[in-house]
């Protein structure tokens, strides 16, 4: 902070040496809207906030005629300052995207492997720093009841800028020792010595790409930091104990849309959920087009066991590239599930709920379809490499016979699997799930255990 106080200054606005220029759709027409009426007691805090806004050089004001005007809308942060905002819902509709892929925090968690030391870089205001081009600036023309303004940087409001700052953020950092999603920047270390260099050198590009960072919300040289819903720990992954609160503070559902909502939360952490499509099932059902809202005790229990999971989940293991890898799968009653180990250790869960015609195949069908699901979820862990296959005897039997003794089902099954380097071996059933003891282990109650391993 004293280093480099010249990246944490509050009186300033970066300025990254990138400039977005905006698409449109040609066949929708322009749309002008009329000014918002504001309360008169936010009056004098809505002209101060855009007068600041012009000294930082975030707005400007217009004179001249703009096809495009947006109406402005004034929110009140929760520590009181006005924040200005826009509402470009037609404007919006006529950006053509630029679909840059955010990375997902699975992709984060892969290139990080014996990581011990984090620090975690906030841009701030990160899309203001990013200025826009003439042109597009006219389209960010916004109306309030004191003139007309466009903005000379990218606003917050507009549907492609995440992806546009995602992929400037990329391609400035494209090389360096950090993972990004959007304005966060994440380093990490297998020692202090180790992160301490990096961190230097992500500090000394931002210095060179006049990057400003927001000192209230960076921290550095913790054990553990929370990331996109997930907290990063020095022993591995778990939930973000925040994400787990709101899951804990949901009321039953009433209806589908709550039903809804609440698989929805809990589907982001399934893969810390062992059998989750499993746990789920009696809740799908209800979620059916011709199924009539009747909440029964086996829904109550299904919600209760996964807040239960959630409670105490398991720890998932980074993946690292240099460790032997093992799969282990199986076909429950509604679904498949899978797990990914690494030195006993789970590096993710996955599962998916069976068709009506899937649900139908012959068991040794549902384990080798298992399998097949497990390898096409896992496929960036172990495509290219060699694997190990924990199943029971007859998977081993068909997966040994010649592919034209197979059922055609079976063989368009097998046929998927030739791509992969699978080492099949036998475990006794009972012992198939060498990580669930140890992921259990987390546990706080015998009674748990027993639900979790049945």
């Amino acid at each position: 902070m004293t280093d480099y106080e010249d990246l944490f200054r509050t009186d300033t606005i970066g300025k990254l040496p990138v400039t977005y220029h905006m698409r449109l759709d040609e066949f929708v027409h322009p749309t002008v809207c009329a000014p918002r009426r504001i309360p008169l007691a936010m009056k004098d805090k809505v002209v101060n906030e855009l007068e600041r806004m012009i000294e930082l050089g975030i707005i400007a004001p217009v004179e001249e005629a703009t096809p495009w005007v947006s109406a402005m809308a004034a929110a009140v942060k929760k520590d009181g300052p006005v924040r200005i905002c826009i509402d470009p819902v037609h404007l919006n509709k006529a950006l053509l995207r630029p679909h840059h892929p955010l990375k997902t925090v699975e992709q984060v968690i892969a290139d990080m492997p014996q990581a011990k030391v984090f620090s975690i870089l906030d841009a701030k205001c990160g899309f203001w720093q990013i200025p826009l081009d003439e042109e597009s600036s006219t389209l960010k023309t916004f109306m309030t009841p004191f003139g007309r303004y466009k903005f000379l940087r990218m606003p917050y409001e507009i549907s492609t800028g995440s992806e546009v700052y995602q992929r400037c953020m990329e391609q400035l950092f494209a090389g360096q020792p950090c993972e990004i999603v959007v304005d966060d920047i994440l380093i990490w270390g297998s020692s202090v010595e180790e992160h301490d260099k990096r961190l230097k050198c992500i500090l000394d590009r931002a210095r060179a790409i006049n990057l400003q960072l927001n000192p209230t919300k960076c921290r550095f040289i913790v054990s553990e930091v929370p990331y996109v819903g997930h907290l990063l720990t020095d022993k591995g992954v778990k939930p973000d104990p925040e994400k787990n609160k709101a899951i804990h503070q949901m009321p039953v559902p009433e209806d589908k849309h709550a039903l809804q909502r609440f698989l929805g939360i809990t589907n982001y952490l399934s893969k810390l959920i062992y059998r989750y499509s499993e746990i789920t099932s009696p809740l799908r059902q209800l979620l059916r087009q011709d199924a009539d809202w009747c909440w029964t005790e086996q829904h109550a229990a299904a919600v209760d066991t996964l807040k239960a999971h959630l409670t105490s989940p398991p720890v998932l293991q980074y993946f690292d590239v240099h460790i032997p890898v093992i799969l282990s799968a199986d076909a429950l009653q509604h679904g498949l599930g899978a797990v990914c180990l690494q030195d006993d250790r789970p590096v993710a869960f996955t599962s998916r709920a069976l068709t009506e015609t899937e649900a139908r195949y012959a068991q040794i069908e549902k384990e080798l379809l298992g399998l097949v699901f497990a390898c096409m979820k896992f496929h960036v862990y172990i495509y290219g490499r060699p694997v190990t296959v924990e199943t029971d005897q007859p998977l081993i039997t068909i997966l040994k016979k010649p592919l034209h003794t197979a059922s055609a089902r079976i063989q368009r099954m097998m046929l998927k699997l030739q791509q992969y380097h699978l080492n099949v071996v036998y475990k006794r059933g009972r012992e198939l799930y060498v990580a669930d003891a140890l992921l259990r282990a987390y546990l706080k109650t015998l009674e748990l255990l027993r639900i979790m391993m049945c």
